[in-house]
């Protein structure tokens, strides 16, 4: 059976659907949380675990981004043939098994480093899963939406990271934020046991006739689709500039309360909420870009490329020039100081302009990097997405505080405005993915309905 007229639109948010996706949006918020804890602490631990520098404790999260980067890649090739639902189940229960060693006292450097090492191979498995599975709980008008929303978490996720680990540290030292994220995430992970594992493809525009026939598509995934990803250009493009855009974003969210406390003389806990009150904005950037991408979707398949485009070209002169932008406050200002004070609001002004146009940045590259690839293929593509965000993470964990002590006397301002320019690269780096991409999915939307009528028509020639 052949389409007649216009491919009817699937319905999203349907029955355990919509639960599904409630549930991956805990989960993640809880892993950025576990992810953030360290940087906000960096003070503490230096002087608890006797370590030299902030480098050693950079050097502990960039293991850990580095290791749960590579680690999705097994995790999401694994999904892509079973189901996604059991392994995401198995992969929390890892990570969170190995966050309680964390907890014994008399650790030392090292032991955490190993501890966190481990629990990075589970939290690996929460990117590419999740994103996948909510790809296939709605239609693709919807993905920059959903996935928007979902963005959404993770900065929820690194703000109650910030929270939980700023404010409880100095108190109640800082195993404590450790165990408040264990609890946490042993409770999301009883929670994922009630979602529903959704059917691969279900939502594809261009399957819904034939899915109307009673055909569940069931290709799975094979080396030879592998072979064939690589000869989408959106693909590699889409890798590179998720490096590169997200250098910027993962220095200001691992060291400015860092920046703050050293460059401004600000305490933990006031340079805490600072920080937190300003890095919300990416919370309303991922939904808002979200929703621009599926509008400008509609109208040119191009769209969402043009949409990271112009985040990099915004976000980039903003946070540069909140990065030299200069201001006194006393060591002993409060927060409600700090907003009364015309130059500390303005600089509060420029960090939320700058960090929600960056926001919208990673969100549109995993939907981009969906639409280009067929379901069969896509956790593991997008395991490569998130690959390349860990290692732009990594690498703006660690080159920050690298270019601060090396260069700048420990001072932090200077190193931020220099890690901003790679906004720019990014920018450049878009304009192939722009030129390709709409080609790149008619492609993918023909392969996946030509896979579509041969299974059917491999099981009608079997019933007869």
């Amino acid at each position: 059976m052949e389409p007649t007229g216009k491919t009817p639109l699937a319905r999203p948010w349907v029955g355990r659907d919509r639960l599904t996706y409630g549930i991956l949006f805990i989960l993640g918020i809880i892993v950025a949380a576990a992810s953030a804890l360290l940087p906000p602490m960096t003070g503490v631990l230096v002087a608890t675990l006797g370590v030299p520098s902030d480098d050693w404790i950079a050097l502990v999260v960039t293991i850990f981004l580095l290791i749960s980067g590579f680690a999705a890649i097994p995790w999401a090739y694994m999904a892509d043939r079973s189901t996604r639902r059991n392994l995401l189940i198995i992969s929390t229960f890892f990570w969170i098994f190995w966050f309680i060693p964390i907890l014994f006292p008399f650790l030392t450097y090292w032991q955490l480093l190993l501890f966190y090492s481990l629990a990075a191979i589970g939290v690996g498995a929460a990117g590419p899963l999740s994103l996948s599975m909510t790809i296939d709980c709605v239609p693709a008008h919807y993905r920059s939406t959903t996935i928007g929303i979902l963005g959404t978490a993770a900065g929820a996720g690194y703000g109650l990271g910030f929270i939980i680990a700023g404010l409880l540290v100095e108190t109640f030292g800082w195993q404590t934020p450790s165990l408040v994220i264990t609890i946490f995430g042993f409770a999301t992970g009883l929670l994922l046991f009630f979602t529903k594992e959704p059917p691969r493809g279900q939502h594809e525009e261009c399957l819904i006739d034939l899915q109307e026939m009673g055909v569940v598509y069931s290709y799975t995934l094979n080396r030879k689709d592998l072979q064939h990803m690589w000869r989408k250009g959106s693909n590699l493009w889409l890798i590179v500039v998720g490096i590169i855009a997200i250098i910027p974003t993962a220095a200001f969210g691992a060291w400015a309360v860092r920046w703050l406390n050293v460059d401004h003389s600000l305490s933990i806990f006031v340079a805490t909420l600072f920080m937190t009150l300003a890095l919300a904005s990416q919370i309303i950037g991922t939904a808002v870009f979200g929703r621009l991408g599926d509008r400008f979707f509609k109208k040119d398949r191009r769209g969402r490329a043009y949409l990271i485009l112009l985040c990099c070209l915004v976000a980039g002169p903003i946070l540069i020039f909140a990065s030299l932008y200069p201001f006194t406050v006393a060591p002993t200002a409060t927060i409600w100081d700090l907003f009364l004070n015309p130059a500390t609001f303005t600089f509060f002004l420029l960090l939320f302009i700058g960090t929600l146009f960056d926001a919208g940045i990673t969100p549109l590259i995993y939907v981009c990097a969906g639409d280009v690839n067929p379901p069969e293929i896509r956790s593991t593509a997008l395991s490569l997405n998130m690959l390349a965000h860990v290692i732009g993470v990594a690498l703006g964990t660690q080159l920050v505080p690298s270019i601060a002590v090396t260069f700048f006397g420990g001072f932090y301002s200077m190193a931020f405005a220099i890690i901003c320019l790679f906004f720019f690269v990014g920018a450049a780096i878009t304009i192939p993915i722009i030129r390709s991409i709409r080609q790149d999915i008619d492609t993918t939307e023909k392969e996946t309905r030509e896979r579509f009528q041969n299974q059917s028509r491999k099981e009608s020639s079997m019933e007869l």
